[in-house]
């Protein structure tokens, strides 16, 4: 069973990719993280770690974004450089 420790390294290194090349923002969503780890359905028990990873890197410049039409669970625009204060 993958683990919140694991989904927070993947956060972080896509965070890491996207500053080194100039990026001012990254959004993750938690469909397509959770997919990028996991071979299970959404709706999975796993899901929950993956969210908590993801509320857990977040910062207080940090921002949920809200697309019910979406269907995802939960979306968030990590802004970039990350601050080593927040971590």
């Amino acid at each position: 069973m993958i683990s919140t420790s694991r989904f927070r390294q993947e956060i972080r290194s896509r965070l890491d990719v996207a500053a080194g090349q100039g990026c001012r923002s990254l959004i993750i969503d938690a469909k397509e993280l959770y997919h990028a780890l996991c071979k299970g359905p959404v709706f999975n028990p796993s899901m929950v770690f993956c969210c908590n990873a993801m509320r857990a890197e977040m910062t207080e410049v940090d921002n949920l974004i809200f697309d019910y039409a979406s269907g995802s669970l939960l979306t968030v625009n990590y802004q970039l450089p990350r601050n080593s204060i927040y971590r």
